[in-house]
């Protein structure tokens, strides 16, 4: 029902127009009746009726001065008037109080109950306007929280101005806090058909809303609480709230695998290290950042704890003579030879500070698990253990990360060796050998097939279905791989290593390079040297 406040100085006008109300049908009611103006503002105050009813001539104040008080207020409370006098002056002052109805005396019941049907529906108008207000708001308040959480991690804004609006949004809620956590996820390419699709902002923006439900979902099942934005095209930052190191690593895990089985992506995901303030926060997501960017070293689709790239800042020079050839027994599937070089690589480790000890092997890991990438049979047919850089950032104590990492690299050792017996003939390790020493020659394809004897479209078909990967796909990841290796010594020079691996134009090289391992060949060099 709506309330309706009368206003009339005559008491049998205002008794009739109660019964007029009263017998009309509409879902009205008579809230309050008042004989002057300061009555009728107090019950307007006291009461918030929904209509209002004015006469204009009253004994202390003019209705439409009543009317003036009252849309001082509000805006929206439907307002009709009630005269003996047909004035335009009135009239105008009416209408420009947004007023719904001007009536003469003696009103008929049927122009009252019109201009009340009227005031029902500015009424139901205004209602609906409100809450389709309210909903627009709701659906853009993701999208506001987003930028919120944009504005602090990139300190696009005052940090403490920031803070401040996500208190005034509950942005945390009542239930979490401290400690928190943020993970850079950097989807992977996907097919060239949803890479299209997705260039559009429409697709952008739904890609976002569901890999934001992934995530909370991820983090619910940890007992921790999530919100994302999308950085970009291809990356998402998720902050973490009230979650354990332990925690964060479990919802980065479910992340990663419900984005390959729901978006069909895969994705490489950097954690940075907990902290208590959210002013600190700006300083996670840049340790987020860096550790997902180190993807292009580690391998693509695994999850990068900042703690994993702090302690081993891979360098060359850092590596002995005895573990770079343990790295080549690693790659050739030798067994003994590991074992042999472990032993005595092990006794050295142990005489050294914890700190050093775990730089060194982590080092080593960074370098044996692009053994593991590089491999077509060992990629098709997967290890299946925990990623050994999330192990590694847990031990605290060096023996026991040197008695992991031993029994890390002889897996590695002989899953390597057991992979290629089952597969590739001896003809094709040939062909693959000759691409790899002859990365600077054109006309690949051809010349192969020339070595090979064969033909270059039976060789480039019987190179996919042995090996796994196509001729182009496989002589790329070489080249690149061999690029890493020789930026790696201080001492050549970009040009060099673009000649080296078959680049004639160094500008193309460092482009081509960025696309395939997400660092141009100097920020590679100032990350791992």
């Amino acid at each position: 029902m709506y309330r309706l406040l009368i206003v009339d100085d005559e008491y049998h006008i205002r008794e009739g127009l109660k019964l007029m109300v009263a017998e009309s049908g509409l879902s009205v009611e008579v809230s309050d009746v008042a004989g002057d103006g300061a009555t009728a503002l107090r019950l307007y105050t006291e009461q918030r009726p929904d209509m209002v009813l004015l006469d204009i001539n009253l004994p202390d104040m003019s209705g439409l001065d009543v009317a003036k008080t009252i849309r001082d207020k509000d805006q929206q409370t439907p307002l009709l008037f009630l005269t003996g006098y047909e004035s335009m002056t009135y009239i105008r002052q009416a209408v420009s109080l947004q007023a719904v109805d001007y009536l003469l005396k003696p009103v008929t019941s049927e122009d009252f109950e019109a201009a009340l049907s009227r005031a029902e529906d500015r009424i139901a108008q205004w209602r609906r306007s409100e809450e389709e207000a309210i909903h627009r708001h709701r659906s853009l308040e993701p999208l506001y929280r987003e930028h919120l959480l944009l504005d602090l991690l990139q300190q696009r804004r005052p940090a403490a101005e920031v803070i401040r609006e996500m208190d005034g949004l509950r942005f945390f809620g009542e239930t979490s806090g401290p400690p928190y956590t943020v993970l850079c996820c950097e989807l992977e390419e996907a097919s060239q058909q949803e890479a299209a699709a997705s260039k559009s902002h429409g697709s952008i923006h739904k890609n976002s809303h569901v890999f934001a439900g992934l995530a909370g979902e991820a983090a619910a099942a940890t007992g921790a609480k999530a919100h994302s934005a999308a950085v970009s095209r291809d990356r998402r930052v998720v902050l973490l709230a009230t979650a354990s190191c332990r925690a964060a690593e479990r919802t980065a895990q479910q992340i990663r695998q419900a984005v390959q089985e729901r978006l069909s992506q895969g994705v490489s995901i950097g954690i940075s290290r907990p902290v208590q303030r959210m002013e600190q926060l700006p300083e996670a997501y840049e340790e987020a950042v860096q550790a997902a960017e180190h993807r292009g070293w580690v391998g693509y689709s695994q999850i990068i704890p900042y703690e994993s790239i702090q302690a081993a800042e891979p360098n060359s020079s850092q590596l002995l003579e005895k573990e770079l050839l343990m790295i080549t027994e690693i790659r050739a599937g030798n067994d003994a030879a590991v074992h042999a070089i472990l032993q005595e690589w092990s006794g050295q480790l142990a005489g050294l500070p914890v700190k050093q000890v775990k730089m060194i092997v982590t080092q080593l890991v960074l370098f044996v698990m692009r053994i593991v990438q590089s491999d077509a049979f060992v990629g098709q047919t997967s290890m299946q253990e925990q990623d050994p850089l999330l192990e590694l950032s847990r031990l605290r104590h060096g023996p026991e990360m040197i008695d992991y990492v031993s029994r890390y690299f002889v897996r590695v050792g002989r899953h390597v060796r057991e992979s290629r017996e089952k597969g590739i003939p001896r003809k094709f390790q040939r062909a693959k050998e000759w691409i790899r020493e002859h990365l600077q020659e054109d006309g690949g394809l051809n010349r192969l097939a020339e070595y090979m004897n064969m033909s270059p479209k039976y060789l480039s078909a019987r190179f996919k279905q042995v090996t796994g990967e196509s001729f182009a796909d496989y002589q790329t990841r070489v080249r690149f791989e061999r690029a890493r290796e020789l930026l790696l010594d201080p001492n050549r020079k970009v040009a060099e290593v673009a000649e080296v691996v078959g680049f004639t134009d160094t500008n193309y090289f460092s482009i081509a390079f960025k696309k395939h391992t997400g660092l141009t060949p100097t920020e590679f060099r100032k990350t791992f040297l």
